[in-house]
């Protein structure tokens, strides 16, 4: 009895072992067949990735193609760039064909440069010949410049006056016409256009135009030189742009006037309406002073029956304006006679 059971226990041993044994090799058989698919999808995987890349190159040089053909078809239609694209890649030199593009791509930006400045490109193709006459002009030592403002002189000038006319113009109105051409060449050249400002006249002290000093009293060659050769200025001037209001501005410099009480605003109506006299104006100030001594101007251009047609107004500058036409800087300057002038000024009524 105990041997049967002891061949019945080694029986279920031998059987639990083989048992194990069939488990531990199922699980080896899984194991490799995990290990032989997992091979297997890195291989694809690697398959994929390269095939990817080979697509993205193919994209890219579809890409570099297409901006290849989009640079060419302009070359393609310049016989001339075609034949130095030709030459440049047929000399196989690495460095003349660097250097064809880099003058090809200056080239561009030189024509950039001018169509900014308002040159189109057909006007660069088809006016050549006036760009390299320039370009000699310039090696000449001629100023471009220059060359068109006397041509503009001389036009304005023939259209001013004609060759049987001029013989007959007084030295004012030759002058006067001088100054409209230079005036309309200024313009011409400067492409800015507008209205050509006849000139100014300027009367000052430093030029011999006096006034008695501390007053608006003329002298009496300041006066015949407002009755004479002012007036035929104004005339001259009027005729060539076409103006008819004068204005007088009374300019002074930075002296200090005596106090004393002032009758400007008193007396100022009556001075300018022509009931009183220049004389009987007393002022405070420059701004006053400069007022007074453009009335005394107005007085006399305004009894020429010449000027009966014209508006003629009398302004103060005071000790504000410069001989520059600028501003003044408050320096203390003092006594300086080219400060203390007259200026006349003439424009068209609006």
């Amino acid at each position: 009895m105990s041997n049967t059971i002891g061949n019945q226990t080694a029986a279920y041993r031998q059987g639990l072992v083989l048992g194990l044994t069939m488990a531990e090799i199922m699980l080896l058989l899984v194991f490799c067949l995990l290990i032989a698919v997992g091979v297997a999808l890195a291989n694809e995987r690697a398959k994929l990735d390269d095939a990817v890349v080979r697509l993205q190159k193919v994209e890219s040089a579809a890409t570099i193609a297409a901006a290849d053909k989009a640079l060419a078809e302009p070359i393609k239609r310049n016989p001339r760039l075609v034949e130095l694209v030709r030459r440049a890649a047929a000399s196989g030199s690495q460095r003349e064909i660097d250097q064809f593009w880099r003058h090809l791509v200056e080239s561009d930006d030189i024509v950039v440069g001018m169509e900014r400045q308002g040159m189109e490109r057909t006007a660069l193709k088809e006016q050549s010949n006036t760009l390299a006459k320039l370009q000699q002009m310039l090696r000449n030592g001629i100023d471009p410049d220059k060359a068109a403002k006397g041509a503009a002189l001389a036009s304005a000038i023939d259209e001013s006056a004609t060759a049987n006319a001029a013989a007959t113009l007084t030295p004012q109105q030759v002058i006067a016409l001088i100054e409209k051409g230079l005036s309309t060449a200024t313009s011409n050249t400067s492409g800015t256009g507008g209205h050509n400002w006849p000139p100014i006249i300027n009367l000052s002290e430093a030029a011999g135009y006096y006034f008695a000093v501390g007053s608006a009293d003329l002298t009496p060659d300041f006066g015949w030189e407002l009755r004479t050769v002012v007036v035929e200025r104004l005339l001259a001037i009027a005729e060539a742009f076409d103006v008819d209001v004068i204005e007088v501005i009374g300019h002074t410099d930075e002296q200090a006037v005596a106090t004393r009480a002032s009758n400007l605003d008193r007396n100022l109506p009556a001075v300018t309406s022509g009931l009183s006299d220049a004389a009987v104006l007393q002022w405070s100030d420059n701004a006053g002073l400069g007022l007074a001594r453009a009335l005394a101007v107005v007085k006399v251009l305004a009894a020429d029956v010449r000027l009966k047609n014209f508006r003629i107004l009398p302004l103060s500058a005071a000790q504000l304006i410069g001989t520059d036409g600028k501003l003044t800087r408050w320096d203390g300057q003092g006594d300086v006679r080219e400060r203390r002038r007259i200026e006349i000024r003439t424009r068209k009524s609006i």
